[in-house]
Parts: C-alpha cells; sequence; structure tokens
C-alpha cells in the first residue's frame, strides 16, 4: 500500500527506471562518443526524435526504434505496437508523419516463418489504419534469429520550425494533462522485459494496438503543434506514466535550472482495470496515450481541443517547485495518501561495466528472401496514402524518396544493414552500412544532413566488445563525410541461453534533393 510503504514503491520504480531500456547503462559512455551536431541539426539524441532543416521554415523529424521482444511474444502485436510508438515519438515533435520503413530479422525454422507472417501483418494493418505509408526497409532470414527475432520501425514528419514541441515541463503550477486510451495491467514490466534474455514469454509484458485511436490522438496533438497552449509533450512509452511525468521535469530543469518537481493524482488516470497498485498505475505501458504539459491559463482551450476529437482527457497532475516527485492516492481508507519522493531516488544515474571480449564469429548463413515474398509483402502495405511518395518499394533500391513541396524539393531517404559482415569484422561491417546509405543519397543528388540508427547486439556478456567497435567505426565515418547522428536506439539482450544474435546494426540517412 502506497501509504504504509513509500520506500517499497520508490524501490520498485527505481528498479524500473534502472533497466537497461530506460537508463542505457552499458552503452551511454560509448554512444558519447558518437558525433551529434552539424549544421542542419536542431535537435539532435535525448528528446522523442532528431529534428534536421530542411530550409526554408521546415524540418524533419526522424526516429528509429526497435520492438524486438515483444514480437517474439505476440509477433501481431508486438510489430503493430511499435509502429504505434514509433509514430508517437514523431508527432509528440509537433510533427505530422509522412513514412515508416521496416526492417525484418527473422529465423529459419517453422516457427520463425509463424512469426513473420503475423508481424507484417501487424505492421501493415497498424500504418494502414493510420494512414502512414510504409514505403521501403528490409528483411533478412538466419537461423541466429530462431529465438530472437528483430524488428526495427523507423518513421519521418514533417513540421513547421516555429512549430516544434519539445517533450519538456519549463513553468511551475502547468497542467500534467493525460490523454487517450485508459490505463490497465498490459504492459507492466515491458521496459524491464526488453532489458533481460528472453527465457520465458509472458503475455502480460506486451500491449495492445488501437491504431484508430492512434489517428484521433495523431490529428489532436498536430493541431494542438499549431497553438500557443502548450509548452510540452510526451509519448507514455516504456514504464508508461512515470517515465513521461518525470522526463518532461528531467529535461526542463536541465532548460530552466529550476528545481522543478512533479506532483501526479493517480485517483484522476482514467481507467480499464480495477484495484491498479500505484507501481501498476505509474508503470502500466497502455498503448496509445500521450502526457500533454499546458499552460494554466489555456486548460479549458485544450480540454476542448481533444473532446472535439471525441478522446478523453485529464489533468492529473501539475509542475511543482519543490523538486519531489509526489505521487497522491486515494486507497480508500484515508484521502489523498501522500508519497514525494526525491527525483535522485527513483531516477538513478546508474552504469554498467562488462568486459568487452572479442566477437566470436557465428556459423549462419545470411539469406535474402525470395522476390515472390516479398512482393507478397509489399503488397500489404498501403505504401502510397498521403500523396508525397514518389519512390516505394515497387521499384529496386534501398531508398525511398518523398516529394517536399514546401520546400521545392525532395526528401531521400536511404539505409542499409551490415548484412552479416558485423559477424566477422564489426567495423568493416558498420562502414559498409554507412557506406551504402551515403553512396545512395550522393548519387541520387541529395546532401546528406543527418542519420539514426538502430544498434541490435545480443547480451552485454559477450556482445559489449563488438558493440564498442561498431561505435568507434561509425563515429570515424561520420565525422569524416560530416554526417551527424541524430538519434537512435539500443536494442540489447538479444538472446535466449548461451546464445547472442550476431551484432545487427541499421543505419537510416536523409538528405534533401532540390527540384
Amino acid at each position: 500500500m502506497l501509504g504504509n510503504d513509500k520506500d517499497a514503491l520508490a524501490r520498485r520504480l527505481a528498479e524500473a527506471m534502472a533497466s537497461e531500456h530506460t537508463s542505457y547503462k552499458s552503452t551511454k559512455k560509448f554512444l558519447s562518443r558518437l558525433p551529434t551536431a552539424g549544421p542542419a541539426v536542431i535537435q539532435g539524441p535525448g528528446e522523442n526524435a532528431g529534428i534536421l532543416d530542411l530550409g526554408r521554415g521546415w524540418a524533419l523529424a526522424l526516429r528509429i526504434e526497435s520492438h524486438n521482444h515483444p514480437t517474439f511474444i505476440r509477433p501481431y502485436q508486438g510489430a503493430a505496437t511499435g509502429v504505434g510508438g514509433i509514430l508517437r515519438d514523431i508527432f509528440t515533435m509537433g510533427a505530422r508523419p509522412i513514412g515508416l520503413l521496416d526492417f525484418l530479422r527473422f529465423g529459419t525454422d517453422a516457427n520463425s516463418e509463424r512469426l513473420f507472417r503475423e508481424a507484417v501483418r501487424g505492421i501493415a494493418d497498424y500504418g494502414n489504419c493510420v494512414g502512414v505509408p510504409v514505403v521501403g526497409g528490409d528483411i533478412f532470414f538466419d537461423k541466429t534469429y530462431n529465438n530472437n527475432c528483430l524488428v526495427n520501425v523507423a518513421a519521418f514528419g514533417l513540421i513547421k520550425k516555429s512549430n516544434i514541441i519539445y517533450g519538456n515541463a519549463l513553468t511551475v503550477g502547468s497542467d500534467l494533462i493525460y490523454v487517450g486510451a485508459r490505463t490497465g495491467r498490459d504492459g507492466i514490466g515491458g521496459a524491464e522485459m526488453a532489458s533481460a534474455n528472453l527465457e520465458r514469454l509472458d503475455e502480460s509484458t506486451t500491449q495492445d494496438p488501437d491504431p484508430f485511436l492512434e489517428k484521433l490522438l495523431l490529428e489532436a496533438c498536430w493541431e494542438l503543434a499549431n497553438t500557443k497552449w502548450i509548452e510540452g509533450m510526451q509519448d507514455m512509452g516504456a514504464a508508461g506514466l512515470l517515465c513521461s511525468t518525470s522526463e518532461v521535469v528531467l529535461r526542463g530543469r536541465k532548460k530552466t535550472g529550476l528545481n522543478l518537481g512533479a506532483r501526479v493524482y493517480l485517483n484522476r488516470v482514467p481507467v480499464k482495470a480495477a484495484n491498479l497498485t500505484p507501481a501498476e498505475f505509474l508503470l502500466s505501458e497502455s498503448q496509445e496515450r500521450m502526457l500533454i504539459v499546458g499552460k494554466r491559463e489555456c486548460r479549458d482551450a485544450i480540454l476542448r481541443q481533444f473532446k472535439k476529437w471525441d478522446l478523453e482527457a485529464h489533468v492529473i497532475g501539475a509542475v511543482t517547485d519543490d523538486g519531489n516527485y509526489t505521487v497522491v492516492h486515494d486507497e480508500g481508507r484515508r484521502k489523498n495518501i501522500e508519497a514525494p519522493m526525491d527525483f535522485e531516488e527513483i531516477f538513478p544515474d546508474v552504469h554498467e561495466k562488462h568486459e568487452l571480449k572479442p566477437w566470436q564469429a557465428q556459423k549462419s548463413i545470411h539469406q535474402n528472401p525470395p522476390a515472390k515474398l516479398k512482393q507478397e509483402i509489399w503488397h500489404q502495405y498501403d505504401w502510397m496514402v498521403g500523396v508525397r511518395t514518389l519512390k516505394g518499394p515497387d521499384q529496386k533500391g534501398s531508398y525511398a524518396i518523398f516529394d517536399i513541396p514546401e520546400i521545392d524539393g525532395e526528401l531521400i531517404v536511404s539505409w542499409s544493414s551490415d548484412e552479416g559482415r558485423a559477424d566477422k569484422d564489426p567495423a568493416q561491417g558498420i562502414e559498409y552500412a554507412f557506406d551504402r546509405c551515403y553512396s545512395t543519397i550522393k548519387k541520387l543528388g541529395a546532401k546528406p544532413l543527418g542519420l539514426t540508427n538502430c544498434l541490435n547486439f545480443g547480451h552485454p556478456r559477450d556482445s559489449m566488445g563488438v558493440f564498442a567497435q561498431t561505435i568507434d567505426a561509425l563515429s570515424a565515418r561520420c565525422r569524416e563525410k560530416r554526417v551527424p547522428i541524430v538519434g537512435g536506439n539500443v536494442s540489447l539482450y538479444n538472446a535466449s541461453g548461451a546464445h547472442s544474435i550476431k551484432p545487427t546494426p541499421i543505419l537510416v540517412m536523409a538528405g534533401i534533393r532540390k527540384k
């Protein structure tokens, strides 16, 4: 109970926030070596999405994420919610999503084929329902992925530079507004599940998708970005309400220097399950939920905006000046049980060291899918919706082209993986991936602006050495070609038993071409 054991609650929350998925405790010291600044960079790593300047007052939001473990457990739902999550990362910055890419790695056994087909169906259904085209990606099969499939999804969005929304709280007294789906027990422990080997298939750690609700959220939030009513917006992703309400405050602290805090009233959170505990309220990863940091004087206008889109919205808290993370809850016996917790107690700056062992190459075969299977997959995706797609998956080439008449130009997005090369030589693998992206954009007459990456590796005990090599080689290539990294994702623990998948880095680069 909250009133009787505040310390136990704080320990449970700190445990979730210290997971690899949320803290990057094993990788952040390596990631800090990557170049993240450049002439076109408006926002680099540290926000929901990176942002690149396209000129003429317009910008591009881009992001890539993994949803590997959830897809192995529930392939349709895991892949679909991966699409939903990456779209929210884009429109939470105020951008309108214009395209998706998916990168699929599956095994060669019968179960892998079942997982693969269900994952493709989940991606297609979600993207098609929301109305965002899946314009490309790639697929490979290899026995290394038999027990650890990979589903990486990238998204792009267009935004006016004047309308960019950051995930921060800046003002004492601002509202914390919850909007979207109701909170249940689905996805509790999802961040921790993604930070460990897949030894137990626990479906309760995964979520259910609702693309139609996502579409309403997208439109409502995009319209809000065109007002001056809000000062921040954040997706309720990993670690749910806890992570979103704390991240906006922590970012605000860095920007303002103020001792900001948060006060969260759990009984104001709409629910779809009875008798949720405080930890369940805070750690649920129910999908299609957003947190709005609203200006207090604009509260009524914000709530009317969500009502217009038939969305449930509630003021569940406020930004404070006491530096605490305070949870308020009615346990049924007493009103307003309060649990003020120190931010440093719940959100420790954790670091974990692993031996940098040499990587042992695996005996496996990297297989391209048959052309017929590729056609079967792409036919499930609506890649022309939105009318911006000039080149999609119907034509050869690891790139897509979007029409951007706002700047009288075209956006070129290229992608590449190491295609198994990193298994034998990590530096050669990532250099190959970078060079393919870079040369594609240059050959098409475009100027490379920046890239995002998804770094999929196995258990840290045997994969941190090859991870460090990959980062160093990627950093050197980016500096040489002057292409900054504006964001990305690391997925570790793609392992089962003593087996780790072979290194699987994926790069996505954006460039602009004038008409």
